[in-house]
């Protein structure tokens, strides 16, 4: 007769974490995505096209047109966007980064140029924090380090979790009429060239496609996220504002430009999606990067 096996005495890590008021671990998931591959490998390192907020990977398809001829790309749809599922754990900017970096190991990927617009360029900065020797550059576009960057007031922002409204709100005017309703907000607090007409159509569809709870987690990601030192970010990185954009990301543009190591800053005529309010402009401007590198 064979005894039965005796339990581990000790706690499993996900029960240490949750004794010490750590998050618990976000499990990994193989991102959604494209992957546009050379017939012959050039020797130009691959970008990885990050999206923002409430979007997904078709608002790269500009870019995916003119580039993936000459280098390979790998776009990804977010968790909880597009067709990548939310899954369990809680989500926040550092875990997109790891769901970035294990699509990377599962597509046998290196090193990469990471190209973030708004939400997609902090993921690429926590990527670049995370994950260092994976990252050759970042082109950061339209990207706030840190929706508050002074660490006290952040907490306080996020202890009174103003993303739960979003809940009566869409059980009240549904997704897709709330999103109108914050476009509206946004174009009379903001001015009226903010969010293009392009983007608006993709932001009014992420809206009315996503569900509640990974809308609801996405914005709590991005309230609770901690901005990265620039004076820390080792790599080549490119920051292109938008002329109509916000002027929170203008002076956290100008921050991160004047204190990162090796940091480009372009400002062109677009509102706070530059890669679809002008996809010809942007894309002429990171192909000028993308050339100046020494791996291209």
């Amino acid at each position: 007769m064979i005894a039965p096996r005796p339990s581990d005495p000790r706690p499993s890590l996900l029960r240490q974490a949750i004794d010490a008021g750590a998050r618990p671990p976000v499990p990994r998931t193989i991102l959604c995505h494209d992957d546009h591959r050379l017939g012959v490998d050039s020797g130009a390192v691959p970008l990885l096209l990050v999206h923002g907020a409430v979007q997904s990977r078709a608002i790269w398809d500009a870019q995916v047109e003119r580039l993936s001829g000459r280098r390979r790309l790998v776009v990804p749809d977010l968790r909880g966007h597009g067709a990548t599922p939310l899954g369990s754990g809680q989500l926040s900017v550092g875990s997109m980064a790891d769901d970035c970096a294990a699509l990377l190991d599962a597509l046998g990927i290196r090193r990469v140029v990471v190209v973030g617009v708004s939400l997609g360029g902090m993921v690429a900065l926590e990527l670049a924090r995370r994950h260092p020797a994976r990252v050759e550059a970042i082109v950061l576009s339209n990207t706030p380090r840190a929706l508050v960057v002074n660490r006290w007031l952040r907490r306080g922002v996020a202890s009174l979790r103003p993303q739960r409204l979003l809940v009566p709100l869409f059980a009240l005017a549904g997704r897709r009429r709330t999103g109108r309703l914050g476009l509206a907000i946004a174009r009379w607090a903001v001015g009226p060239h903010w969010v293009g007409r392009t983007a608006r159509a993709h932001f009014l569809d992420g809206f009315a496609r996503m569900p509640t709870r990974a809308i609801v987690a996405t914005y709590r990601a991005i309230v609770e996220s901690e901005p990265v030192d620039p004076r820390r970010v080792r790599c080549t990185c490119l920051v292109v504002e938008g002329t109509d954009d916000v002027d929170l990301i203008h002076d956290q543009s100008a921050e991160f430009a004047s204190q990162a190591p090796r940091a480009w800053r372009v400002r062109m005529r677009a509102g706070h999606v530059a890669p679809l309010d002008d996809p010809v402009r942007f894309d002429a401007v990171l192909t000028r990067f993308l050339d100046s590198l020494p791996s291209s």
